[in-house]
């Protein structure tokens, strides 16, 4: 029986994705994950990131944390050898935030990859977010050094672990970042017109993950799942599909191109609005830069609210979930009352609690 792969953009402790995490962790049976701290093994945070997500599995899904540190490319070779056996036996393996290249310089060459791809092909779950996820194909984009240290835009190679799976894919996650406000922070925060620049170096489609959102690989189904506030972009010579949350589609749409009334075309290289704009003469440019710079900033605030909303109404959720489980009908009651009368519907499915706003809006999952 195969098993899953799980690649997260961003907010892989929100409440969101707990949903996600708890459904990878009983299809594979997990009562515990193999926490895996390489990618995040410079920082003097690192043990502060492994207490906290440690806690976040044990208070959001109920699970206990194994830890095989190794957060350094020179450690001794019992500790390496230590973590790939505990890979290899593992049903749930989780990494996430930190440095992609620092994570491959950790883990290239010590069998880690082969290890994860065995643990995913016994039914295991591989559940990888951010800097992690970027590791797992063909190749990697080094954002630090690039958006950071100011490299060339460049890609590196991953450990391809998708490819031993029968995927050939490079994945970028942070897919709608809007950090930058008055520069373009999507694609991993290298920007549209720089990836666009790179693309042609790839003999691989790249399967882009927005943040707050989930692309659950399921080998055994054959199928990728998305769930999340955003959604899937699958782009190759072709052009792009994007797959909304909720989307369900067969894993071999990701080895080619997309049927052509799915396809949408990429713009001119080097052309986003602000660029459309340059040639305006002064008088007209800088007021239209003010104006679309202010656009952006509302975009975020308005985003930032919703997402907001999300979390309330999600954590919320949560604690519904947790009285229903202990048998308190009443608390659970009072809090889906409290909901409705805020205009948020909620609708109990087989998958967990979904919820929308009163009057229309997508609908979403909770834990």
């Amino acid at each position: 029986m195969m098993g899953q792969v799980v690649l997260m953009g961003s907010g892989e402790t929100a409440p969101r994705m707990v949903a996600v995490h708890r459904k990878a962790l009983k299809e594979a049976g997990a009562d515990r994950v193999v926490l895996l701290d390489g990618p995040f093994g410079f920082q003097e945070s690192a043990d502060l990131l492994v207490e906290k997500l440690a806690a976040f599995f044990r208070s959001s899904l109920g699970v206990e944390v194994e830890v095989p540190s190794l957060r350094r490319p020179d450690e001794p070779a019992v500790r390496r050898a230590h973590l790939v056996e505990a890979v290899r036996s593992a049903k749930a393996v989780f990494a996430g935030p930190g440095s992609p290249t620092y994570a491959l310089r950790v883990w290239r060459s010590i069998g880690l990859a082969e290890a994860a791809a065995e643990m995913v092909s016994r039914g295991g779950s591989l559940i990888m977010a951010s800097a992690a996820a970027l590791t797992l194909g063909r190749k990697t984009l080094p954002v630090y050094e690039i958006y950071k240290v100011g490299d060339d835009p460049h890609w590196v190679d991953g450990l391809d672990i998708l490819g031993m799976l029968g995927l050939s894919l490079t994945v970028v996650p942070h897919w709608n970042n809007t950090e930058g406000g008055n520069h373009d922070t999507s694609r991993c925060y290298i920007g549209e017109r720089r990836l666009r620049a790179i693309q042609g170096e790839l003999d691989t489609p790249i399967l882009g993950i927005d943040e707050h959102t989930a692309a659950i690989l399921d080998f055994e189904e054959g199928t990728l799942e998305v769930s999340g506030l955003g959604a899937v972009t699958l782009r190759d010579a072709h052009g792009e599909t994007r797959f909304p949350d909720g989307s369900t589609v067969p894993l071999d749409r990701l080895g080619g191109g997309p049927p052509a009334g799915d396809r949408v075309e990429r713009p001119e290289a080097g052309r986003t609005v602000f660029d459309l704009i340059e040639g305006l003469p002064p008088d007209v440019r800088e007021p239209l830069r003010r104006e679309l710079v202010a656009g952006i900033q509302v975009r975020q605030e308005l985003e930032g609210l919703a997402e907001w909303r999300t979390r309330v109404v999600e954590g919320m959720l949560e604690v519904r979930e947790n009285a229903r489980r202990r048998g308190d009908f009443e608390a659970a009651d009072a809090i889906r009352d409290a909901l409705s009368a805020a205009g948020i519907e909620i609708r109990d499915t087989r998958d967990g609690p979904r919820w929308s706003l009163s009057g229309g809006g997508s609908a979403a999952g909770a834990g």
